[in-house]
């Protein structure tokens, strides 16, 4: 049967496009805040769906093969479409249970198709929903390896849940979003380690020097000229690269020079 709106469904297809490349524009340095908002505002749009929310698991806890959602490890909530729901999402997380917290576990898709049918695995979430005005919630996994760094959260105001193609959808904006907080991550970690590179560098490159001035100056080794600096800050307390500025201020002083200021190691 032929699309009965095929310039519609092509408008969709091109703004979920837009959506999975925005998803992934991230710049190092950055916070998850934005990319979460952004997701949220992605599924509010694309998806028939009233409110949205993202859950984050915190970096640390992802790390030494440990799953997400087990004791000791932080889950937060990132962005939230409105301050009602968010209240529902910290209900969730402080209460570890519902089916965001056993997305995050699991890695696969939870869903409560109705909220006011008879509860018997979640009753106090259902009873904050309720009040909250949602009947129905689809829980999506931001999927990485053999669990989640996060969670999308889907709810609806009426009873329901996602057919094929529209958590095919949010499928599709999931893994986006988990490639742009996974980059993210990436290239804020570059970006630090190079800061601290950096830092090493220009904290070597004085001692480098003093040790070229001691060398020439005193016929030594630049291995013996290093050893000679490093036992005389340790031995007056000071730091290296000020007794190496001391040396480059006169290079043609005396050794041992004049002892510079005191500082902290």
């Amino acid at each position: 049967m032929p699309d009965p709106d095929p310039d519609f469904h092509g408008e969709q297809e091109r703004a979920l496009a837009q959506a999975l490349l925005n998803l992934i524009q991230v710049r190092a340095g950055g916070t998850p805040g934005p990319l979460s908002r952004r997701l949220v505002t992605h599924c509010l749009a694309l998806l028939p769906v009233d409110a949205a929310g993202v859950i984050l698991v915190a970096p640390a806890a992802s790390k030494d093969g440990k799953r997400p959602g087990s004791p000791g490890e932080t889950v937060e909530v990132a962005a939230t479409s409105d301050e009602v729901l968010r209240s529902v999402e910290l209900y969730e997380i402080e209460s570890a249970e519902g089916p965001c917290i056993e997305a995050v576990r699991t890695g696969r898709p939870h869903h409560v198709a109705d909220f006011t049918a008879r509860q018997r695995r979640w009753p106090a979430l259902a009873v904050r929903a309720r009040a909250a005005g949602y009947r129905a919630m689809w829980a999506e996994p931001l999927r990485h390896q053999n669990g989640a760094v996060g969670v999308i959260n889907l709810y609806r105001r009426d009873a329901g849940t996602l057919d094929a193609h529209q958590r095919q959808r949010a499928q599709s904006l999931a893994r986006a979003a988990t490639t742009g907080l996974l980059l993210q991550r990436t290239l804020t970690d570059c970006h630090t380690r190079a800061g601290q590179l950096q830092r090493a560098l220009s904290s070597r490159i004085p001692i480098e020097q003093a040790k070229g001035i001691l060398s020439g100056r005193l016929g030594l080794s630049p291995e013996d000229a290093f050893e000679m600096l490093r036992t005389y800050a340790r031995a007056r307390q000071v730091r290296l690269r000020d007794l190496a500025a001391a040396v480059i201020d006169d290079p043609a002083g005396p050794w041992p020079p004049p002892e510079p200021d005191r500082s902290e190691n």
